[in-house]
């Protein structure tokens, strides 16, 4: 089946919408904005502590014993591990600097050898750069493994050696990344509670969602908490008992919010419609469901039940019920209560698994355990690499954009004759990111940072005589602030860690004021390179998420179709080609995860429907789960007997969903699908009849009628989003026209 085309099908709204463009101007002043905030929560001293120890050790060692290059060398490869995942769990952080530390001693290692050879030395840099790049749709690690990897790299083509010498010092770098990861595997007693502590922040910015669900920072939070607390689960080092826990509490936290926001999004329908009679009434609500979220957060942080809810559900239940009862013949009002239902039951089991989590057992912080995934997982790192190896791919996209611009700061750095050159294409690498916010933000925070560094340094050091014992105290204070400040403002970070490049390479280089000059310049360089191929080639995502997600549903649709054809007709079985579909549906859901994480990131001047945007993602992951578990269902079973009865159900499911995908695109409601609950209770009727003359058809015709039901709850879950959405819409539009006139 063709792949349908969006574009041209846009209503005239749509079009109008898509048209108001955030200015330049405006972005860029948002952009500056997010450089100067400081997010406090994002400190991190304990794990900062241990980092700068490793790093200091050796240089301390080095510099005492007269081994002030050996000893320069391996600071440099512990400080490349440093920053990696220092807000990570235990067994995250340990795999993610092990495959660090491999990288950085192989980089370091060609790098080394690359320097006799200009071009060479650039291929290198661009590929490395293209795999950093690509490595984006894996997780924020495996970036960091690349982008390290890279550093290293850059930095050892600089070095003219011998192919012994370049061993030898990709050994030092690497005895020197191992030296950081054995101060995080040291057996010291530790209470595991990061899961615990990631979940109750993910209650807590549900809680501020409550009150504020059009909170551009509430949404983003909460996706940023939910996507921690699924990687912390992933690496738990927890009992399989609370593990399981804390994974129910984390899916009721996803429930919750898809819950939360069709509720939110019909009490403000009605409150628009008549603000006097209902806005007070719908902000009591609010902060009832505000106080149990806040609860359960509580709850969950510090192990004990904090009050009895019961009277919050009760005033909860009268507010909806005052509200109800206004208009008995108002659909609107009565959907009110449905919903409500159905969060309400969240919560209630939200509440009862928090009070069942109890402290765990101390666990050693050596233990390392890699999980198995499924063999039809469609997350795993190398399914998401696959499937991304393709000019459709966004990430793939943005590696040929970083690629580019690596070719071009690289070729600047060994044929320009500017000192120390490979500070730029360092800049570039380290400044350049997916998003518009994010690549602005970083290049104005790393050349304002770099230059109040350089300044700073050469101020400081002006009335301080730089012995070697003043520079390494000074070098564990300034290490130490960089890994501090890392997430908490780029700027900060930036400004720190200029000056503990700078006070390390003293040891071995240039005088300090020629170094400070040359960082300064290089950066400026490597960070305008970075933006102006930004501002050249900028992607602004919020204008094609909903073709995005359209898109995600119509692949899941063709990989279904694909998947139900086996049961029709198992003689039909073809392994490449479902494989293909599956690839394909992969694909595009990383291509739309990505999209909506940077439309998120992209400045608030353009009309893009963030709530429902993410809500609909969720509705479409559930409609993959379910059919990556029909195709699992299918290798699970070695007689497969044929279900021809199960075509016409199975091509209108798969009709519903394209004309579902329409509907998300243009932002309407979707068909109604009442003819295809009608043949699931048919085919029920006869599943009924067989079961004592035909087992293996009954069981298997079990399974797909069970499938088939959860992908109409999702479709029609989206359709109450779309329905909602196109309501409130109107409501809005109404409401502006009676102003007007």
């Amino acid at each position: 089946m063709a792949q349908t085309t969006y574009r041209d099908e846009a209503t005239p709204n749509r079009r109008a919408a898509g048209s108001k463009r955030a200015t330049w101007l405006e972005a860029i002043q948002h952009a500056l904005r997010m450089t100067f905030h400081f997010d406090r929560s994002q400190l991190i001293i304990v794990r900062s502590l241990v980092s700068t120890f490793g790093f200091i050790l050796p240089l301390a060692i080095g510099v005492a014993s007269g081994h002030v290059i050996e000893g320069v060398i391996i600071a440099g490869g512990a400080s490349s591990l440093g920053g990696v995942s220092l807000n990570a769990t235990h067994r995250a952080r340990v795999r993610t600097m092990i495959m660090a530390s491999l990288g950085i001693a192989v980089s370091a290692c060609v790098g080394a050898l690359m320097n006799p050879y200009p071009w060479p030395s650039i291929i290198a840099i661009g590929l490395w750069s293209f795999i950093a790049g690509l490595l984006v749709v894996i997780s924020q690690r495996a970036m960091i493994i690349g982008l390290q990897s890279t550093l290293a790299l850059i930095i050892l083509t600089h070095f003219n050696l011998s192919p012994t010498q370049a061993l030898l010092e990709a050994l030092l770098m690497f005895s020197g990344a191992l030296f950081q990861v054995l101060l995080s595997v040291i057996p010291l007693w530790q209470t595991v509670g990061s899961e615990r502590n990631m979940l109750a922040n993910a209650y807590q910015a549900l809680a501020d969602y409550a009150m504020d669900a059009d909170n551009i920072s509430y949404i983003r939070q909460i996706k940023v908490e939910l996507k921690r607390t699924e990687d912390a689960l992933e690496n738990s080092q927890s009992s399989r008992n609370k593990t399981r826990k804390s994974a129910q509490l984390l899916q009721q936290a996803i429930d919750i919010r898809l819950a939360l926001t069709l509720f939110l999004d019909i009490l403000n329908v009605i409150a628009n419609q008549d603000r006097e009679r209902y806005a007070q009434r719908v902000e009591h609500i609010q902060q009832q469901i505000e106080h149990i979220l806040r609860a359960i957060a509580q709850n969950i942080k510090t192990y004990q039940k904090a009050g009895d809810l019961s009277a919050s559900y009760q005033n909860l239940d009268r507010l909806i019920q005052e509200v109800v009862k206004e208009d008995k013949s108002n659909y609107k009002l009565q959907a009110i209560e449905r919903y409500y239902k159905t969060l309400r039951s969240h919560l209630r089991s939200a509440e009862k698994l928090a009070s069942s989590l109890r402290p765990g057992r101390p666990s050693l912080s050596w233990r390392i355990f890699v999980p198995r995934r499924p063999r039809l997982d469609m997350r795993s790192p190398l399914a998401t690499l696959k499937a991304n190896l393709s000019l459709e791919s966004t990430a793939f996209r943005h590696a040929i954009r970083l690629t580019v611009v690596m070719v071009i700061a690289a070729s600047i750095y060994r044929f320009a004759p500017i000192g120390r050159g490979y500070w730029i294409p360092i800049s570039a690498l380290f400044v350049l990111r997916p998003d518009f916010t994010s690549t602005i933000t970083r290049g104005f925070a790393r050349m304002i940072g770099t230059t109040c560094g350089a300044l700073a340094i050469a101020l400081l050091l002006h009335f301080v005589a730089p012995s070697h014992f003043i520079l390494i105290i000074l070098e564990a204070v300034l290490t130490f602030c960089a890994y501090a400040l890392l997430f908490a403002n780029y700027s900060l970070f930036s400004f720190f860690i200029t000056m503990v490049i700078i006070i390390l390479l003293s040891f071995v280089d240039l005088p300090l004021p020629q170094l400070e000059f040359l960082r300064t310049i290089d950066t400026i360089i490597g960070g305008s390179l970075a933006l102006s191929i930004y501002l050249l080639w900028p992607t602004w995502e919020h204008q094609r998420v909903g073709e995005n997600i359209a898109r995600r549903l119509e692949a899941l649709q063709r990989y279904y179709l694909e998947v139900m054809d086996t049961y029709i007709a198992p003689e039909r079985y073809d392994a490449g080609r479902i494989e293909q579909r599956r690839h394909a549906a992969h694909l595009e859901r990383t291509n739309v995860d990505a999209s909506v994480e940077r439309a998120l990131s992209e400045p608030e001047l353009h009309p893009f429907d963030k709530n429902m945007a993410q809500c609909l993602l969720t509705e479409s992951d559930h409609i993959a789960e379910t059919v990556l578990s029909l195709e699992a269902y299918l290798l699970s079973i070695s007689d497969r007997p044929p279900l021809p009865m199960v075509e016409q159900l199975s091509r209108n499911i798969a009709r519903a969903m394209r004309l579902f995908a329409r509907a998300i695109y243009t932002e309407q409601p979707a068909p109604s699908i009442q003819d295809i609950q009608q043949q699931i209770q048919e085919l029920e009727e006869m599943r009924k009849e067989i079961r004592q003359t035909d087992p293996a058809t009954f069981t298997t015709l079990s399974f797909v009628l069970h499938a088939s039901r959860r992908i109409i709850t999702n479709l029609q879950t989206m359709n109450q989003i779309l329905t909602t959405r196109h309501e409130s819409r109107k409501e809005r539009s109404a409401a502006v026209s009676s102003t007007k006139t």
